[in-house]
């Protein structure tokens, strides 16, 4: 592999990719680093494998789309590294990364940091019991096993990740019991 970029990008998900494309389409030659197997990020996630299966018509429109950006991404001519993870970065832009147990490390002119989304739960009482999920691990489970609760379920938490999740689970034959 080439150890000099003009672009490192460190993410996979809808930023890291856009990022990408329109960077090539500015002739510069870019690297793309992401822990995850494939691109996609946690919104998107395995959204190659899965957008033209029936869990990809039950996660959505909104899901599948991200198969045209990967596609898109694919297309573009930049360089890219799944399952790879960066542990520092040095002055003059020296990135160091692990892949398969063995470290390297690339040079860019400049880095762009798409670390897309984290769930950050609040603890309360019973978080830990069995059957409690966040909602990111409550839809990973959907998309990646199609794995639909058999009962209906309570859901906690704002923004559009919990919204997200109910209309897919709802689309997956799920039942909702209620919304915190």
């Amino acid at each position: 592999m080439k150890r000099e970029f003009d672009v490192v990008v460190i993410g996979a998900g809808p930023a890291g990719m856009s990022a990408a494309i329109g960077l090539r389409g500015q002739g510069l030659s870019v690297l793309v680093v992401d822990e995850q197997p494939a691109p996609g990020g946690q919104i998107w996630r395995a959204v190659e494998a899965v957008a033209q299966t029936p869990t990809g018509t039950l996660l959505g429109s909104e899901y599948r789309a991200g198969a045209a950006l990967a596609h898109a991404f694919r297309d573009s001519g930049a360089a890219y590294q799944p399952q790879t993870q960066v542990w520092q970065i040095e002055p003059g832009w020296h990135v160091y990364m692990t892949r398969d147990g063995q470290a390297e490390s690339v040079r860019a002119d400049r880095i762009v940091l798409a670390l897309g989304a984290q769930e950050r739960p609040a603890p309360f009482p019973g978080w830990t019991l069995p059957g409690v999920l966040t909602v990111g691990a409550a839809q990973i489970l959907l998309k990646t096993s199609r794995q639909v609760p058999a009962d209906p379920v309570w859901v906690a938490g704002s923004g559009p990740l919990p919204l997200l999740y109910m209309a897919q689970l709802l689309r997956a034959g799920g039942k909702i019991a209620g919304w915190l």
